[in-house]
């Protein structure tokens, strides 16, 4: 099973820097997937993911709840029509996944992403978003983990 780990956001745009941070942190781990920060890439992410058969997304997400706040949902949870639970940046990947994906071998998408308080000019992250930090770390580490377990046995 091959799983990369898409950490996207924008360290000079406070909370948005969180898949950075979160990436930084994944390194030092171990874990058997291919850890990527890729800042603001949007539609770009399509052909780091091609051909995996996992991909894990982290960023922040505008889903009405408190900053903080932690989502975990499938690609395919998320309604096209729906602006609450879709990245912050401009070409947002679900719409990139939506329009283009048809082009390339997708894998199974999940999400992680964080609810941001604080999304305007400046470095650092709030104390709301810092503080969801360990817990995002042991999703995708659990979620790795469980991707690799599931894998079957080759067959030779």
């Amino acid at each position: 099973m091959k799983v990369a780990v898409v950490c996207i956001g924008n360290v000079l745009m406070r909370d948005d820097g969180l898949g950075v941070r979160v990436a930084e942190l994944l390194r030092d781990r171990n874990l058997p997937a291919d850890i990527y920060e890729l800042g603001t890439l949007g539609i770009q992410i399509l052909n780091y993911i091609e051909g995996y058969d996992l991909a894990i997304v982290v960023d922040v997400a505008r889903g009405g709840g408190k900053p903080g706040e932690v989502y975990v949902f499938d690609f395919e949870e998320v309604e096209f029509k729906d602006k609450n639970l879709v990245s912050l940046h401009d070409v947002g990947l679900v719409e990139a996944l939506r329009f283009l994906g048809f082009k390339y071998r997708l894998p199974k998408i999940k999400f992680v992403c964080v609810e941001p308080e604080t999304v305007d000019f400046g470095i650092g992250l709030s104390k709301a978003v810092e503080d969801a930090i360990p817990k995002v770390i042991r999703i995708v580490e659990d979620t790795v983990k469980k991707a690799m377990m599931n894998t079957p046995a080759s067959e030779g």
